[in-house]
Order: structure tokens, then sequence, then C-alpha cells
């Protein structure tokens, strides 16, 4: 069964690859997706995509957008209370077209999928979360209960279109961001088992490695500077009253 682990950051991709059961979207497409979004509405890159790979709901959304997939909101509110209106899971399970669902769990500032698998010939419903162990079949009952009941506040988009190829997902994909992957380092224990190992956070890194583009550095400058503090204006000294009184009384 089709799972990919996270090991970094990046769920907002796992759950578009955990849903889609492939590897066939990747980080990329989500930055090409941040650009397509600061074109069109002006909205600045980096509050849609951060350099350790945290994406907005629009650019996750967007994401599959560009990929030829119809997204709508499964929940909506009204009169305060928390209404599905998508179509029933029990009879999306019948709908080829029917590729899951993206759940934004803003509580968690985090993103799982819903999606169906094929269980002795009859399709069923799994939960998959990148941090888990892997999916995990959940009732359709259930899955609406979490995402109606204020307590989880579940926000799911609804996701149909075809079926993408299948692309294997890497092996270490925290090791490559937008292109720029980190260099093997054969430490004295990995020497000794044959392995190569990568460099962790603890790890002294060359200053070239992961630079950000210079298009993000020019929008984290211009974000800086936006907020650079007002200086308080000086307060004007206020007249000693004693003076002003004796100078009063000589007049």
């Amino acid at each position: 069964m089709f799972f990919v682990r996270q090991k970094s950051q990046e769920c907002g991709l796992h759950a578009i690859q955990n849903m889609l059961k492939t590897a066939a979207i990747n980080r990329d497409d989500v930055h090409q997706a941040c650009q397509t979004i600061e074109k069109e509405t002006g909205d600045v890159l980096h509050n849609h995509e951060s350099y350790c790979g945290d994406w907005s709901v629009n650019a996750v959304l967007k994401t599959l957008h560009n990929h030829g997939f119809t997204v709508d909101r499964a929940v909506r509110s009204h009169n305060n209370k928390r209404i599905w209106s998508a179509p029933e899971v029990d009879d999306l399970l019948k709908d080829e077209s029917f590729r899951g669902f993206i759940v934004h769990q803003p509580m968690r500032h985090h993103f799982t999928c819903l999606r169906p698998e094929m269980v002795d010939g009859e399709p069923m419903l799994y939960y998959v979360d990148s941090q888990a162990m892997g999916p995990i079949r959940m009732s359709a009952r259930l899955a609406m209960q979490r995402c109606l009941s204020a307590a989880y506040a579940w926000e799911p988009y609804l996701v149909r279109g075809d079926e993408l190829d299948y692309v294997a997902p890497k092996e270490t994909p925290e090791q490559i961001y937008q292109g720029v992957a980190a260099e093997p380092y054969q430490g004295a224990e990995a020497e000794r088992e044959g392995m190569v190992l990568y460099r962790s956070v603890g790890t002294k890194r060359p200053r070239e490695e992961f630079k950000p583009s210079e298009q993000f550095l020019r929008n984290w400058r211009a974000f800086s500077e936006s907020k650079s503090t007002i200086e308080a204006t000086p307060t004007e000294a206020i007249p000693n009253q004693q003076s002003t009184a004796s100078e009063a009384s000589d007049t």
C-alpha cells in the first residue's frame, strides 16, 4: 500500500502524494504553484512557501488545479454550524474520478488526506497521515464526524480527476529541495559499515549548500524592510510653570 513517511516538513506535498498514491507531483510543482499565485494575485511568495517546506492551503490546492484536478470544499459554515456540502462519502467511493480528500488540520498546522482503497473487491476509505506509521482504515461516518466536529475542525477538500502515472517516491525526500541536493558524507562508522550517510542537523555544512534562490531573498528583504519600526516622535519640552509665573509677575 502506497505511503510516504514525513522525514522533515513538507506535509502538504506528502498529503498530495499519499492521496494520489504516486510521487508524480513533487516539491518543484508546489513551488511553481506558489509562483503562479504570486503572479496572479500579487501576494508575495513567502506568504505561501517557506524555505523549509511549509506551504499554504492555497499553494497545495493550486498545485492540484495545475495538474487538472477539480477541488471543492467539503465543509461549509452556516449559522455558526459546520455543514457537509460534498456528496456522501459512500457515494464518492463508487465514483471512478474520486481521488480523495486533502485534509487541512489548522489546530495542528498539518496536512493529511483521505483516500479510497480496494479491499477484497470493495472500496474502502483510508486516513493517511505522513507523521504516522501508515494508512489507517476509517469509516465514512467517523471521517465526516471529525470534519464537522469543532474539536477536530478538519478542513476537507474533495479532489476529483484522472489518475496520474505511478512514480516511486524518493527514499530520502528531505535531501533535495528545489533542485539542490545535500552531499553524501562518509563518517568513520559509515565507512566501517559500508554505508553512505547524509549530513544531519548537527553536522556542519559548507556555506554554499542549500542557498535560497535570489527571488526568495528579494522577497524576504522586502518583507523585512516593511516591518521596520516607527521611531517615536520626541515630546516637546513643557515650559517650567514656576519660571513662567515669575516672568509674568515681572511684566
